[in-house]
């Protein structure tokens, strides 16, 4: 049975402020099914509930809605259906929340253009969990040009731009939009090819993309052979991980352990680790593979020789990773345990803009 409804700021019209009354026949005050322009007509909107997610803005409260025998009542064409009618009653109001915008979301039945629409709804009305769900299912690289045109056309609102500053999330999406359209930047939800870049022509390979990006499986599909050597920056430098390293790993987490007294922290010396490597491995007559998901920390980007490789595998896929990782390594974790971790990889949402920074500063310099 389909179940119809209205959206509005309590129990007023934010369209004329007309007063409703609850539970009894609202009966239009202007009323003229033939007229030529929508704002003539008068009476009352309502919609479906698979449609009322394009509607969101127009208030904080949702009502189911029930039309009198007697009423008239005529379809609007338009991309979502709208009803009009002269006699309606409310009832039933609940206050929107985030929750339940998902709700009207996942059971929502319009046009695909009207999504990138609803995108712009849930994001000045501040629905995140909504908003994101719209940019995860629907938005790529194949259409963002129209997602960007609809979603322009909404905030823009008839010229008033009274919608870009409305709240936090909708700048935001409006960024995460612009990463996906970018044919460099790391995306927060869409998966890219690898950026690759010839810098100069030393047999160095710079592999680097956030943790949970696919890094390591990259170096093993492409970089497994005799002629190449793997350097991992967290074997090196992490204590646990340097335990069980080998081989290369292993000779140069000695090397850095005899010459400093503090062993140097990428975050902070990245510089001095990148020169060590390059030094300390000029005996080996092959390409050196560096893999670190900190070459954004490099402060002079000029030191960087050979190839940089880049992956941009999405952070959404990144931080579940990550996650499922943790879970597969610890299979006796607690939930304290697991939740801590999952706090603290929540700040690779604030990393990555570090390494579409990185990637921004490559871009620009020379090739070789």
């Amino acid at each position: 049975m389909i179940k119809y409804v209205r959206v509005m700021d309590g129990l007023k019209s934010n369209a004329g402020g007309f007063e409703y009354k609850l539970d009894e026949v609202n009966i239009a005050e202007k009323w003229n099914p033939t007229a030529e322009k929508g704002r003539d007509f008068g009476g009352f909107n309502y919609t479906t509930e698979d449609c009322i997610l394009r509607w969101l803005h127009r208030g904080d409260t949702i009502y189911d809605v029930e039309i009198p025998d007697d009423a008239e009542n005529i379809k609007i064409e338009g991309a979502t259906t709208i009803f009009r009618t002269n006699k309606i009653i409310i009832r039933n109001p609940r206050k929107i929340d985030d929750e339940l915008a998902l709700h009207f979301y996942k059971i929502s039945n319009i046009p695909e253009k009207s999504y990138y629409k609803a995108l712009g709804v849930v994001s000045i009305m501040n629905y995140k969990k909504t908003a994101y769900a719209i940019i995860k299912d629907r938005v790529n690289k194949n259409n963002i040009d129209n997602v960007l045109e609809e979603w322009n056309d909404f905030i823009s609102h008839g010229g008033k731009n009274d919608r870009k500053n409305i709240n936090g999330l909708v700048k935001e999406i409006d960024e995460f939009l612009y990463e996906i359209k970018s044919d460099m930047l790391i995306s927060r939800f869409v998966d890219k090819e690898p950026y690759i870049k010839d810098l100069t022509n030393d047999k160095v390979i710079n592999l680097t993309g956030q943790s949970g990006s696919g890094k390591t499986t990259y170096a093993k599909k492409h970089f497994n052979s005799s002629e190449y050597l793997i350097v991992d920056t967290d074997e090196i430098l992490s204590e646990h991980r340097f335990e069980n390293s080998t081989g290369i790993n292993k000779e140069l987490g000695k090397y850095f352990r005899s010459k400093y007294k503090e062993l140097p922290y990428c975050g902070d010396d990245f510089d001095l680790i990148y020169t060590e490597i390059l030094k300390y491995c000029k005996k080996y007559d092959k390409t050196i593979v560096i893999d670190s998901a900190q070459f954004h920390c490099i402060k002079d980007i000029n030191l960087l020789k050979g190839k940089i490789i880049i992956i941009r595998t999405s952070i959404d896929t990144c931080y579940n990773r990550t996650i499922s990782r943790f879970k597969d390594n610890n299979p006796n974790y607690t939930d304290e345990e697991l939740e801590k971790y999952m706090e603290k990889k929540k700040a690779i949402f604030k990393w990555y803009k570090f390494s579409n920074e990185f990637i921004e500063k490559i871009d620009k310099i020379g090739s070789c």
